[in-house]
């Protein structure tokens, strides 16, 4: 029981660790964003922002998942 308790926990903290490195980009990313666009307050800039967020998104995942293949 004190091993599972113990791996509960770890991953809980990788999980929280994760969500706070997520929303530093996310800010980091926005700012950069909103200097490049300073109006981007908009609902036309927001897209704009969630479709390149989702290409750079798309880009890496296959870059670290060619790496896993390459692995294997």
């Amino acid at each position: 029981m004190g091993r599972k308790l113990l791996e509960q926990v770890v991953t809980l903290f990788t999980a929280a660790t994760g969500v706070m490195a997520a929303l530093a980009w996310n800010d980091a990313v926005q700012a950069l964003f909103n200097s490049v666009f300073p109006k981007g307050e908009g609902i036309k800039e927001r897209f704009i922002f969630a479709i390149m967020i989702t290409a750079v998104a798309v880009i890496i995942t296959t870059i670290f998942a060619s790496f896993l293949d390459e692995e294997s």
